[in-house]
């Protein structure tokens, strides 16, 4: 029995040690579970995080925005609903700040008449356009005048602003409509209809944005 007890007193010892070690180490595992799981919802989905996407789009696209909008279909195909929408909450909210009478007229300058469908796929546009020219445009329609290419968003932006919404849709089918998207306005612009109304590039329109006339 003597040389016995040592072992068994050598066992019990290391027995209790692996015991005390097991909490310490799950402790330290859970942080990074949690963070993960952050980056894979999309971390903040605040505005800075929304610009961030389409500024990356535009680096790797070539400001092309029908290129632009295969960048976004990659991008968020394995990405949850939640990311889908907090990304496409963003996208509407930044149309919804151009759609005002001026400009409408601003869009109708540079492309002629637009109607409703074309007056959407164009905020569409100014958005890819990246967040420091969209804000300046969004303060005043004339600043398109600063754009280089007027023509550019003639016709253009509207692969753009459907792709992530067609990724959630092509999961979930057409009938939920609490999705938000892009769709022409059932309400009239806001602000005052410029004289001249209906839209159509007439001298007394072109008065209301000078900048922009000396150059369409």
């Amino acid at each position: 029995m003597a040389m016995v007890r040592p072992v068994f007193v050598l066992l019990l010892a290391l027995t209790v040690a692996g015991c005390s070690s097991t909490p310490t180490s799950t402790s330290t595992t859970r942080p990074q579970a949690s963070a993960s799981a952050s980056a894979r919802s999309g971390g903040t989905m605040d505005q800075d995080w929304f610009w961030q996407i389409v500024e990356e789009a535009r680096k790797q696209a070539g400001n092309d925005p029908d290129a632009m909008a295969a960048f976004l279909e990659r991008r968020f195909t394995e990405a949850d609903d939640a990311t889908l929408r907090a990304f496409q909450r963003h996208l509407v909210a930044a149309s919804t700040r151009l759609y005002t009478w001026r400009h409408a007229t601003a869009g109708d300058m540079a492309c002629g008449s637009l109607g409703d469908d074309g007056f959407t796929d164009w905020r569409a546009w100014v958005v890819t356009l990246g967040r420091d020219t969209f804000e300046r445009i969004a303060a005043d329609a004339d600043n398109l005048a600063d754009v280089d290419d007027l023509t550019a968003g003639c016709g253009t932006g509207e692969l753009f602003g459907a792709a992530v919404s067609n990724i959630y849709f092509a999961r979930h089918g057409y009938e939920d409509d609490s999705f938000p998207i892009l769709e022409p306005g059932g309400e009239p612009p806001a602000g005052t209809p410029p004289s001249g109304y209906p839209r159509n590039g007439t001298e007394s329109l072109r008065k209301t944005l000078p900048r922009l006339a000396r150059r369409t």
